[in-house]
């Protein structure tokens, strides 16, 4: 599970002018950022629909009332929209794959994870291995 926090700086990453997933906090995560995406809002019921006229949700954890324009709710439900088109498709591909391809997705899977982490340790480290 991830945080309201997080959640709102991916949602800014994935719908923004730019899109980047360099600042993204779910891009360090073991999973695709749609993954993360959909489970948040089945957990904290996303908000109404764009189309609606009410700024105001009650926040199930605190009840305190949420003020969210109708540009972030239709944020989130663009970026819910996508996440879970993404995962449909994914998971179809994955579906009818064959064993070896089974395996060549994994072992791509990997390899990104391992690409990301090298990048992210020279980061810390200043590019130079110090």
């Amino acid at each position: 599970m991830i945080t309201k926090e997080e959640f709102e700086k991916a949602v800014e990453c994935c719908t923004g002018f730019t899109v980047s997933c360099e600042n993204c906090p779910l891009s360090e995560k073991d999973f695709k950022c749609g993954v993360y995406l959909a489970e948040y809002l089945k957990e904290n019921e996303p908000a109404p629909a764009a189309t609606g006229t009410s700024s105001e949700v009650v926040s199930k954890d605190t009840g305190s009332i949420l003020h969210l324009d109708d540009s972030t709710k239709a944020a989130i439900c663009q970026a819910y929209k996508t996440a879970d088109e993404a995962c449909e498709d994914i998971i179809d591909i994955y579906e009818v794959m064959s064993e070896q391809e089974h395996r060549a997705f994994d072992i791509g899977e990997a390899y990104g994870k391992i690409c990301s982490t090298r990048d992210k340790l020279e980061k810390l480290t200043g590019g130079d291995g110090k």
